[in-house]
């Protein structure tokens, strides 16, 4: 394993700060925290990242009531960029079961400590850059769209998709959507690898569902 996610089999981690969804009011309070639903796939996104010195990321990682993330940021730096955007695209592959109070899911902040153990490099698979910016866009233009679509993408070395292969789609004027919506809002951190951006695939979902709409990408393995 080239790295260890530094959860340390507690719920999330030591330091949890819960708000309403889309509000600026007070934090409320909550009765559980969220708890990391996938770790058998985030176990296995860390073993694909490295780096050449060992690093600590702590990342706030902004939970919705669903469990989904919404926005994973840096909060304290490794002091190395390329182990930033790696941590960052980590917390964007989490999901969660959600805060709980009064009986009831709630949005919350997390704090996540990740830490990179010794190995040779850095690998990153492309990741979104403006992801809630195009869901905004998503919701405003294309509110009662329902649907998913998801693709089979390569990102080249600048950033630019350079290819579009269809997997899914609930039906023909979803993906059509989903298509416009790739090839002219989204764009793309390419991959990372051995000290420098190279071309490489992943899987990118959109799931059209008005202000609830996510687009998020995972690793393809090829």
């Amino acid at each position: 394993m080239s790295a260890r996610f530094g959860l340390a089999g507690i719920p999330v981690a030591a330091v949890l700060l819960a708000f309403p969804a889309c509000s600026s009011k007070a934090p409320v309070v909550y009765d559980s925290p969220p708890v990391l639903a996938n770790r058998d796939e985030i176990t296995a996104a860390m073993s694909a990242v490295g780096a050449g010195l060992e690093a600590r990321v702590v990342l706030q990682v902004r939970v919705d009531d669903e469990g989904y993330v919404r926005e994973a940021r840096v909060q304290k730096s490794s002091g190395l960029e390329e182990l930033d955007l790696a941590a960052v695209w980590i917390g964007e592959q989490m999901r969660f079961q959600p805060a709980v109070h009064d009986g009831k899911p709630v949005a919350a902040l997390v704090e996540v400590p990740v830490t990179f153990d010794v190995v040779s490099q850095v690998i990153r698979p492309p990741k979104l850059r403006n992801a809630q910016v195009v869901q905004a866009i998503i919701a405003r233009d294309y509110p009662d769209l329902r649907g998913t679509a998801r693709y089979r993408v390569q990102i080249g070395a600048e950033g630019w998709v350079k290819e579009l292969r269809t997997e899914k789609g609930s039906d023909e004027q979803v993906l059509q959507t989903a298509r416009k919506i790739v090839l002219d809002f989204l764009e793309f951190w390419p991959g990372y690898r051995e000290g420098r951006e190279i071309t490489a695939w992943a899987r990118l979902t959109i799931e059209f569902a008005g202000d609830h709409t996510r687009i998020y990408m995972e690793e393809y393995d090829t």
